[in-house]
């Protein structure tokens, strides 16, 4: 596999991880009972730190040091 291909992997990866989590704490926002436009910046503040966080553990586990 070329590097684009694995790295386009780990993209699809993080996406998928991201929106599972980002949807999960939406709905359990809304079900905590927060409002429906709170429950959805609640699941896209989630969605944004895990894929954050998800792409900066894969270039710590992966980059090369500057």
């Amino acid at each position: 596999m070329t590097s684009v291909t694995v790295r386009s992997l780990w993209l699809a990866i993080a996406a998928l991880t991201a929106g599972l989590v980002g949807a999960a704490a939406g709905i359990l926002a809304w079900a905590g009972g927060l409002n429906p436009p709170t429950a959805v910046l609640t699941g896209g503040g989630s969605f944004a730190g895990t894929m954050l966080l998800i792409l900066t553990a894969i270039q710590f586990t992966t980059g090369e040091p500057r």
